[in-house]
């Protein structure tokens, strides 16, 4: 009888111990996990393209006579340090300075067109080096018509170097030798700059 006892009080005790290893083995796996209460955050890009048009000929205001395309470089001097003016006071051409700017928080890749509308049969533009010198090579203008101006431009996001980009357009009436009246006298012309990328575009409008 003494012996049962025994048996009985240890299996008891062994039970025991076996529920307290359990216990302790479910505390230990609780204590090993672990909730990560850091919060995720991030913001997305913005898109904001502003587009300017000047006329930087002030000097030039009067109505546009006929020019060569071989003088305009000298057109763009002008007289006494008025560009666009003659020896005679004549306005013979028009600068414009078109400068896009990149107010987003991500680069962006534009392309620019440039049009002429109008009844003016001899218009013509060309961009320009500067505002009072042509392109090297330059021969001739552009036709009235929607004319790819820049292509993949690349501004840099806000803030940052490179974010915007500036050129210069020359207008004028080419000299054809002979009576123009009927083709380009008294009539009125606009222009139009456009830049776009793959989220929109700007558009800008200046006329004569």
């Amino acid at each position: 009888m003494e012996n049962k006892g025994q048996g009985i009080f240890y299996g008891v005790i062994g039970v025991a111990t076996l529920v307290v290893a359990i216990i302790g083995a479910t505390f230990a796996f609780f204590a090993a996990s672990a909730e990560n209460t850091t919060t995720v955050t991030g913001e997305t890009s913005s898109a904001d393209l502003t587009l300017a048009v000047t006329k930087v000929t002030t000097d030039a205001s009067g109505k546009l006579v006929p020019q060569y395309a071989t003088g305009l470089g000298s057109a763009l001097v002008g007289t006494n340090n008025h560009s666009c003016v003659d020896g005679n006071g004549n306005t013979v051409c028009q600068v414009y300075e078109i400068t896009v700017t990149n107010g987003g928080t991500s680069a962006i890749v534009v392309n620019g067109t440039f049009t002429l509308n109008g009844t003016v049969t001899n218009l013509k533009w060309t961009e320009l080096a500067t505002a009072t010198t042509t392109q090297s090579g330059f021969t001739a203008g552009n036709a009235t018509s929607v004319t790819a101006f820049k292509s993949n431009v690349t501004l840099a996001a806000t803030g940052q170097s490179g974010n915007s980009a500036t050129y210069y357009v020359a207008v004028w009436v080419e000299e054809q030798g002979s009576d123009q009246t009927s083709a380009d006298a008294s009539k009125s012309f606009t222009g139009t700059v456009r830049f776009e990328g793959a989220g929109g575009g700007v558009t800008s409008t200046f006329t004569s």
